[in-house]
């Protein structure tokens, strides 16, 4: 019996299953007007992908939005229709797609026929940690899951000329490269007042409170102790320096946010890792601290001051991710503990920063007129016609 029910047996029955799918899923016919959004998968409306889709629902045209996402009781606009990340429903609907859209190599992929278009969003605008080539810490798995999903991508693009230069020469990648700004940043350059007002609201914010946002990028071999923060001295120096009351919004990473159970929460720091949007979060915020994320670039974009608290920051070069730039290199003033952080504030120039942003943007060629989700959005739709 176990010669014909062994693990061998299971393993070549799941084989013919996936290769007669696949053959199945590539002979459906794909639809021009339908396109198919994936947000780090599955992990929710968010990202450009999110801006992108309600540009197209802002057009009016007769389209089939689909979006892929694990928690289908989360409340999507009119006009988008979840499907559940990983099931089978979600390959016919990327199988029978005319666009693509994501922010990430997925791993859940089929076959792209010759007649879809895929647009490779990425996730981080700039960009401090090395990745693709230039990241010798990635391991084969994903190096060819990355290969194969720049060979069936069409399009990417990018604000800034440092990363457009990535794209061409250090992500296997050889098609077009638009030069135009990321969809999810119109939002921090244009706040709304309703944005800033919603996030007070679900958190249960008096008007006049501001925020300080902790959001620190994720380490693959780090536990919760890492990513603490002890916010009191802190926001301590921000009313000090700048006036106001603060709280604190902390944001774990999405890769780690199993370890929120583990935060500590008072009357002054807000877990708020579950909120679905970043970008909404960074326009409500008042500052930013990070470490080695690629948020502090987008959240320059606010002219609001920019921390950095980077606590690991030899072990994080040597461990995890070496960095393309130096944080000497960098406008943003730098810590190693909150204790320095909190000097940091309390000195902060607000004239000496925007000259140094100024000068970094313009070292980095970056272009942002919060336009992005108009142009990609009008690709779509020559597409489709």
């Amino acid at each position: 019996m176990r010669k014909y029910f062994g693990r061998g047996w299971l393993r070549k029955v799941y084989s013919a299953v996936c290769e007669y799918a696949l053959r199945w899923l590539a002979v459906l016919p794909a639809k021009k007007n339908k396109v198919v959004f994936d947000n780090f998968g599955g992990r929710g409306f968010g990202c450009d992908p999110k801006y992108i889709a309600l540009e197209l629902l802002r057009s009016e045209e007769a389209l089939d939005l689909v979006w892929l996402a694990h928690d289908l009781t989360e409340e999507f606009p009119p006009g988008i229709r979840p499907v559940k990340y990983g099931g089978a429903r979600a390959l016919y609907e990327l199988a029978t797609a005319g666009v693509w859209v994501d922010n990430f190599k997925s791993a859940m992929r089929v076959p792209k026929k010759e007649e879809q278009y895929y647009i490779q969003t990425w996730h981080s605008s700039l960009g401090l940690k090395k990745n693709e080539r230039d990241a010798a810490q990635l391991d084969r798995s994903y190096v060819r899951r990355a290969r194969k999903d720049a060979a069936a991508t069409d399009l990417m693009y990018s604000n800034n000329g440092f990363r457009e230069e990535k794209y061409r020469k250090r992500f296997w990648y050889n098609g077009e490269v638009l030069r135009c700004g990321h969809p999810r940043n119109a939002v921090l350059m244009r706040p709304p007042e309703a944005v800033r007002n919603m996030v007070r609201g679900a958190y249960g914010l008096e008007a006049d409170t501001r925020i300080l946002l902790y959001a620190p990028t994720f380490r693959s071999r780090a536990d919760r102790e890492v990513y603490r923060f002890c916010a009191g001295p802190c926001l301590k120096a921000c009313e000090k320096r700048f006036g106001g009351k603060y709280v604190c919004f902390e944001r774990l990473h999405p890769n780690v946010a199993d370890l929120v159970s583990e935060a500590e929460e008072g009357d002054r720091v807000r877990e708020v890792t579950d909120y679905p949007d970043m970008q909404e979060l960074m326009a409500a915020a008042d500052i930013l601290v990070t470490d080695y994320s690629g948020s502090m670039f987008e959240f320059m974009l606010t002219g609001k001051p920019v921390f950095l608290l980077a606590k690991d920051l030899n072990e994080y070069v040597e461990e995890e991710r070496e960095l393309y730039f130096s944080f000497d290199e960098l406008p943003f003033p730098a810590a190693r503990s909150e204790e320095e952080l909190a000097c940091r504030i309390l000195s902060f120039d607000a004239g000496k920063y925007r000259e140094e942003c100024r000068d970094f943007m313009e070292r980095t060629d970056m272009r942002e007129d919060g336009r992005g989700a108009e142009v990609i959005a009008h690709i779509i739709l020559e597409k489709i016609k």
